[in-house]
């Protein structure tokens, strides 16, 4: 579990490995390795999203929200995030969890 500061306010974050393969609703399902996760979490508790690392050839990824706290749609429960140029390492760095964390909070990065 690592901790990074955004706005003053403390999250948790750590990456998971997920036994469970992921599925694609439609199309062929090649074989892959386990999903892996980045799981975050504000001291508080109010923000609790999960990011599915993308692999290779992924248009996009997915995140789930947990907690209350998701200014970017609010009552989302799942959300499409566009790929960035940050996601393609296979563990994050602290940098891409500040910039993550600022997508979920609508933080406009000048």
């Amino acid at each position: 579990m690592r901790k990074v500061n955004v706005r003053g306010r403390q999250y948790f974050w750590q990456v998971q490995e997920s036994d469970r393969p992921v599925v694609p609703e439609q199309g062929f399902v090649q074989p892959a390795g386990p999903a892996r996760y980045l799981h975050i979490i504000s001291s508080n508790k109010q923000l609790i999203v999960h990011y599915r690392l993308p692999q290779p050839g992924d248009p996009s990824a997915l995140l789930l929200v947990e907690g209350p706290e998701f200014p970017r749609q609010p009552g989302a429960r799942q959300v499409q995030v566009p790929r960035w140029k940050h996601d393609s390492k296979p563990y994050p760095t602290a940098d891409f969890v500040r910039r993550l964390i600022g997508w979920c909070l609508g933080i406009d990065e000048s």
